[in-house]
């Protein structure tokens, strides 16, 4: 019996055609599973990260004003803003959906209200007991390490900050010890 070249090729089409109805739908569950992993990990690493500055503030805020650490650690790549307010960490991130989120973590101390830019991957971060003068209120500050010597602009939360209440924005801030001061 011979196999005609038309008989073969239909064959071949139809073994093809049963394939990919097969693999269309495992590759589509493959890549929505996939995000919700890549999701997860950012979620642990953030919440790592937390841990590791709360660990860090309540640390030098016991040591007393103007003891300070500095810490290297990992910005994940979804994470878009960190934010100190009271006794709160704000992180801002952004999931493989394109969904921002946010997630808080709540330190036994105050933190200087600031807003820290960020970008991805690994930092120094200098977290630093400071008091401020008109109010004798302590709290704990946290910068991403400069370069000592350098000067710079202060925004109007750094100024109110680092120098006084009273202090309008534009103050000029210098680096010393890898830390910005008034």
């Amino acid at each position: 019996m011979k196999i005609q070249r038309g008989q073969a090729s239909t064959e071949y089409l139809v073994i093809v055609g049963f394939v990919l109805i097969i693999l269309i739908p495992v590759i589509i569950i493959y890549f929505k599973y996939s995000g919700g992993t890549s999701d997860i990990i950012e979620s642990t690493k953030t919440t790592q990260l937390a841990n590791e500055l709360v660990k860090a503030a309540n640390e030098v805020f016991s040591f007393g004003e103007g003891s300070q650490k500095k810490i290297t650690i990992s910005f994940p790549s979804g994470l878009t803003g960190l934010t100190f307010n009271g006794k709160e960490i704000v992180f801002t991130f952004v999931d493989s959906k394109g969904n921002a989120n946010e997630f808080v973590e709540v330190a036994d101390v105050n933190f200087a209200p600031t807003q820290v830019s960020i970008t991805p991957g690994q930092k120094e971060v200098i977290i630093k007991s400071i008091r401020d003068s008109d109010t004798s209120t302590a709290y704990a500050a946290v910068f991403i390490a400069c370069p000592n010597g350098n000067t710079r602009t202060g925004s109007a939360e750094e100024c109110t900050v680092l120098c006084s209440p009273n202090r309008p924005a534009g103050c000029t801030l210098t680096c010393s010890n890898s830390a910005w001061v008034c």
